[in-house]
C-alpha cells in the first residue's frame, strides 16, 4: 500500500512541475537533436523541451502515461510503428514520416538549404525530386527487408545509419545494384519466404512516399551527396564542403516562407493539437 501511495504521489508531483516552471507541460524527445524539430510545434515559450538520450529511455514516460495517469507530452520517431498496430495515446506524438530526419529532407526544404549552400536563387526542387525517386526506387528492395526486420523482429542488420554501403561510391548519389544484391544474398537467408511477403504486402499499402517510409539517418548521405553535386554544377565544378552537422542546422525545421500544401505537416499539426488538448483536460 505504501508503494503505491509513494507512487501516486510521485506522479501527482510531476504533474504539477510545470506550473513551477511556468509552462503549459513537459515534452520528452528522444535526443539533442530532436529539440529543434520538436520546438516548432511544441513551442519553448510555453513548452518545456527535455531530450531523454535514447528512445528507450522514453519507454518508462510512455507506460506512465498509459497506466499511471501522467501528464506530458512524449514526442518521438514513428520508426515502423505504423505496420505494428500499437495503440495510441494523445499524449504520444509521432512522426508520420519513420523520423524526424524524413521530414527534414522534404525536397522543397533541401532546394531551399542548397540555395544558402550553393548561393543561388534558382529552384531546384524538381531535380531534387528525380534524384530522390531514384534513390528511394533503386533501394526499396532492401527497405522491404528492413520492414520485415523491425516488424518481424528477425534481427537482422539491413539498413544501418549510412547509405554509403549502397552508393557506387561514398561521394555518389547512384545506388549500386551490385551491392544491394550481394547484400540481399548476404541477408536472404534469415528471413522466411512468408515474412518477405508479408512486409511487401505492408509497403505496398502504405501510402506514404519511400522516402517517408524509410529510415531517415540512413539517408542523410545520400542528401549531402546531392547537395553538393548539384551546387557544383551551379557553381562550374567549384566543390562544396558540407557536413552531416551543417546540414542538419539548415534543414532542422521546415524553412518559414514554405507555401506548399503540405499533407504530412498539416498532420504533425493536427497531432500535435490532440496532444496539447489532452494536456490541459483534468
Amino acid at each position: 500500500m505504501l508503494n503505491n501511495e509513494t507512487l501516486e504521489f510521485s506522479i501527482a508531483a510531476q504533474n504539477i512541475v510545470p506550473k513551477f516552471l511556468d509552462k503549459l507541460g513537459i515534452v520528452y524527445v528522444e535526443g539533442s537533436d530532436d529539440k529543434l524539430f520538436w520546438e516548432q510545434y511544441f513551442s519553448s515559450k510555453k513548452f518545456e523541451i527535455r531530450d531523454v538520450n535514447g528512445c528507450k529511455n522514453l519507454t518508462d514516460y510512455e507506460d506512465d502515461i498509459r497506466n499511471r495517469g501522467l501528464k506530458c507530452v512524449v514526442a518521438k520517431d514513428a520508426d515502423y510503428s505504423a505496420y505494428m498496430k500499437e495503440k495510441s495515446h494523445p499524449l504520444i506524438v509521432t512522426t508520420l514520416s519513420h523520423s524526424i530526419e524524413c521530414m527534414m529532407y522534404c525536397p522543397h526544404n533541401i532546394n531551399e538549404g542548397l540555395k544558402r549552400f550553393a548561393r543561388t536563387l534558382e529552384d531546384h526542387t524538381a531535380d531534387i525530386q528525380d534524384y530522390y525517386d531514384e534513390f528511394c526506387n533503386n533501394a526499396k528492395d532492401l527497405l522491404v527487408y528492413d520492414i520485415a526486420n523491425n516488424v518481424f523482429g528477425i534481427g537482422c542488420s539491413v539498413l544501418g545509419n549510412s547509405c554509403k554501403t549502397i552508393l557506387k561510391s561514398d561521394h555518389s548519389v547512384v545506388v549500386s545494384k551490385d551491392k544491394v544484391d550481394a547484400l540481399i544474398k548476404k541477408i536472404s537467408t534469415s528471413f522466411p519466404d512468408d515474412v518477405i511477403c508479408k512486409a511487401e504486402k505492408l509497403m505496398a499499402d502504405d501510402k506514404r512516399c519511400l522516402r517517408q517510409i524509410m529510415k531517415g539517418h540512413f539517408q542523410t548521405d545520400f542528401v549531402v551527396n546531392l547537395i553538393k553535386k548539384i551546387s557544383s554544377q551551379i557553381n562550374q565544378g567549384k566543390k562544396l564542403s558540407l557536413s552531416s552537422d551543417a546540414l542538419y542546422a539548415q534543414l532542422v525545421t521546415c524553412f518559414s516562407g514554405c507555401d506548399v500544401n503540405c499533407e504530412e505537416r498539416k498532420e504533425m499539426l493536427r497531432r500535435v493539437a490532440i496532444a496539447k488538448k489532452a494536456l490541459i483536460q483534468p
